[in-house]
């Protein structure tokens, strides 16, 4: 029996050494999109970026908490992006740091903003 057709659809002409590559919608569909994994440890209670505060005061907060974390250049990627929440000036911080010592200088940061009145430390040390 011989395999069934492809659903892609050429664009062009593949000429000999061309390196081509394509993906078939079986291919999509072997691979679920799926990161309920990454999310089995939030309990439901935990504030998430849809939870963000749209006031002036709470976007000011973000943005403040955020560009002081971008701008400390001895922070690993990751930390660089973490999840900052800010709602109602209670600023929560999600996501993964390389070390102790990378969370402590996240939330101290987040600490020094003014209109901060508390910060939910929720960082998780990455492991290797």
């Amino acid at each position: 029996m011989a395999p069934p057709p492809s659903k892609t659809t050429p664009t062009s002409e593949v000429t000999p050494g061309d390196r081509t590559s394509t993906t078939t919608t079986s291919d999509a569909q072997r691979v679920p999109a799926d990161n309920s994994g990454r999310n089995t440890r939030d309990d439901g209670t935990t504030l998430t970026p849809l939870d963000q505060g749209m006031s002036e005061q709470d976007l000011a907060i973000t943005q403040a908490v955020r560009k002081a974390v971008v701008a400390n250049k001895g922070l690993s990627i990751n930390a660089q992006n973490v999840k900052i929440i800010a709602k109602d000036g209670v600023v929560t911080l999600r996501g993964p740091v390389a070390s102790e010592s990378e969370r402590t200088a996240i939330v101290a940061v987040a600490e020094k903003v003014p209109e901060v009145h508390t910060v939910v430390n929720k960082l998780e040390i990455a492991s290797r």
